[in-house]
């Protein structure tokens, strides 16, 4: 079979991996897979093409070096900027008619003709129109992988409490906006227009995904599978937690609590119902007789610590930020327990690698987590924006003896094999395309 894969990011870095992983396993079952991106590189492998050129690529870097510098001598003479969008809704196009390329480039590019088209990240890339093109020229059906929303909305990543994409968005609290015909109203108008003619399915990687996508109104009379997101499992996998801690510099007899996040001040990471729930942590833990009281270490990853430093109640052991995919591995193989308090979230997909490492789980009832956090099996699952309950989930974790911490971790191994595994995940794939 042909496959066409499409993907914004370098598929050699960050969210570009999920990419590579699936190109990688198509290639492995024998199929004969294309993976076009965004980000120019002269050095990637066999079947993975750019359209970017070298020329537009440095282009590009100038070009954002002197928005850089015009921004900051607008800042200095104090001069008016356009308003721009709440970032926690991740607008990171404004405008969804932008047609970056031509589809008949896309395909040029590609040098294969088609049976089947993935789309995984499109934002400044492919646009809808692209994909009804693609689909209109080669008959190949189109299978779009979520991992947000931005597939059934006005053009926000995350819509928080607004409920616009049911209907035909517009009045946008994401652009701070009052117009019912604004640039939301106009992008999913845009959207519908082509999703209606397109031989296009949408596959989720949580409930909670499927759930808005069923209800949004370009997605609703469409088909809809739920696949969750697969961790490699010969990396991400239970090890010797005094190695890692000792390799980490970390005291083996310490509890540890890992969480992170690329920026983790962000607000739907939730990183003000995690220190809430830390503080709470720290009263039920002074003079109790669980052993935990100045024995609880948090080991934490990603940037903007400098802002919750102050804030926070233990010791703790700060990894930066992590890039290469055996430390990721390994901050969850040192620790006890993960602590996942997003509040708005599609994943995230921490989760799915945490219990593929035998490390359970404490989340809110969000995202992922209701798809794989058992409480008592596989971690806890907190209500959402309740930093009390989600304390007593780090404590019950944490006071666990030796021989439930056992059990505990095999089962999160056990259910990440069963829902996460890359072959798991193949199957569902090609099953879906298959019908």
């Amino acid at each position: 079979m042909n496959i066409l894969l499409l993907n914004t990011h370098n598929p050699l870095r960050e969210a570009g991996i999920v990419a590579f992983d699936i190109f990688n396993q198509f290639i492995q079952r024998g199929h004969k897979v294309r993976l076009l991106v965004n980000s120019y590189n002269s050095h990637y492998p066999e079947g993975i093409v750019s359209v970017e050129t070298s020329l537009s690529y440095w282009g590009e870097i100038i070009l954002a070096k002197f928005e850089w510098r015009l921004n900051k001598i607008k800042k200095i003479l104090r001069l008016k900027e356009k308003s721009k969008p709440d970032p926690d809704y991740c607008f990171f196009q404004l405008k969804e008619q932008k047609l970056v390329y031509k589809t008949k480039t896309l395909l040029r590019k590609a040098k294969i003709k088609p049976d089947v088209i993935i789309v995984l990240f499109a934002k400044n890339f492919i646009n809808i129109k692209n994909i009804y093109e693609l689909n209109k020229i080669t008959s190949a059906p189109i299978f779009w992988i979520m991992f947000d929303m931005a597939p059934f909305t006005g053009g926000c990543h995350y819509a928080w409490e607004c409920k616009g994409y049911l209907n035909s968005c517009g009045n946008c609290p994401g652009l701070f906006s009052t117009n019912s015909y604004d640039v939301s109203y106009n992008n999913l108008l845009y959207k519908k227009k082509y999703i209606d003619k397109t031989n296009i399915h949408l596959i989720a990687a949580s409930e909670w995904q499927y759930r808005q996508a069923k209800v949004s109104s370009l997605f609703k009379n469409k088909i809809i599978h739920k696949i969750l997101l697969s961790i490699d499992s010969s990396v991400f996998k239970p090890t010797d937690k005094e190695e890692i801690k000792s390799k980490l510099g970390i005291p083996a007899n310490k509890k540890v609590v890992f969480f992170g996040s690329v920026v983790l001040t962000q607000k739907r990471k939730g990183m003000c119902y995690l220190l809430e729930s830390l503080r709470i942590l720290k009263e039920k833990t002074k003079g109790s007789d669980s052993g935990l009281d100045d024995n609880i270490l948090l080991l934490i990853a990603g940037m903007g610590i400098d802002r919750i430093v102050e804030s926070l109640p233990f010791n703790f052991h700060y990894l930066g930020k992590l890039t290469d995919t055996y430390e990721i591995a390994s901050a969850y193989q040192a620790a006890d327990v993960f602590i996942c308090p997003s509040i708005e979230d599609s994943g995230p997909m921490m989760i799915n690698q945490s219990l593929m490492c035998g490390t359970p789980v404490v989340s809110f009832e969000m995202g992922v987590a209701p798809d794989l956090i058992i409480s008592g099996q596989t971690g806890y699952i907190a209500k959402l924006k309740d930093s009390a309950d989600m304390a007593q989930g780090l404590y019950n974790v944490l006071s666990l003896d030796m021989n439930d911490c056992k059990r505990i971790s095999d089962n999160c191994r056990e259910l990440a094999l069963k829902l996460c595994s890359p072959e798991v995940r193949m199957n569902e794939i090609e099953k879906i395309i298959e019908k």
